[in-house]
């Protein structure tokens, strides 16, 4: 949980569906360049386009970070796709992770190209095959919300426990809790048991699992 997030690309048009991390890879250049087309497909009942954005949650349930009497687990992101048409409004949020940005580190908060969502997903798939990837369906109002609150949480959040350095879990779960599709979340430490939470309430468009 200290490392990494994943996020992740779809282009299929019923929901939810799966993929594998094989064919997850495969989408390429050409899943990615269709990312800002999405919200353009999404109409309203007088058939004029919505401003919608994408946003991505990504739970790496690999056990790769070992936590002292807790456990070990992987690793929680965010990347928000805004409908605009412009990458440098793309956004990255890594807490406690150690995703390379040439533009800015690591362990922060990245805007603008460097938030690759077809990178970061690759990056993520190094730890091993569990990463499930969910796009929610969120406005402009819901996005700014998510990303004011991350401007608060910061991108090293202490957990509940104390625990610093342990808390990207924790940080994904305050930023989305009771905003639009999200509906209430649990705030929990553990990248697992948010994924259990997101799955049980299924109200995401779109899953894609690397398992």
């Amino acid at each position: 949980m200290i490392r990494r997030i994943k996020a992740l690309y779809d282009f299929y048009e019923t929901a939810p569906r799966t993929a594998t991390a094989l064919e997850l890879r495969d989408f390429g250049e050409e899943a990615n360049s269709r990312l800002p087309n999405w919200g353009k497909d999404r109409r309203s009942p007088r058939d004029e386009p919505v401003e919608v954005a994408d946003t991505y949650v990504i739970s790496n349930t690999n056990p790769v970070n070992s936590v002292p009497l807790f456990g070990s687990d992987g690793h929680t992101g965010l990347v928000i796709v805004p409908d605009d048409e412009n990458p440098e409004n793309n956004f990255l949020y890594d807490p406690n992770g150690s995703y390379p940005s040439k533009e800015f580190g690591s362990d922060r908060t990245l805007w603008g190209p460097g938030a690759s969502l077809k990178d970061y997903v690759r990056y993520q798939l190094t730890d091993g095959p569990a990463v499930t990837v969910r796009r929610y369906d969120t406005n402009a109002a819901q996005e700014r919300e998510i990303q004011e609150r991350i401007e608060q949480i910061g991108g090293s959040p202490i957990t509940n426990e104390g625990l610093p350095g342990m808390g990207c879990t924790t940080g994904v779960s305050r930023a989305i809790d009771g905003v639009g599709p999200f509906g209430k979340i649990d705030e929990t430490m553990w990248p697992s048991k948010l994924d259990e939470q997101l799955e049980r309430a299924r109200r995401y468009k779109r899953k894609f699992d690397g398992m």
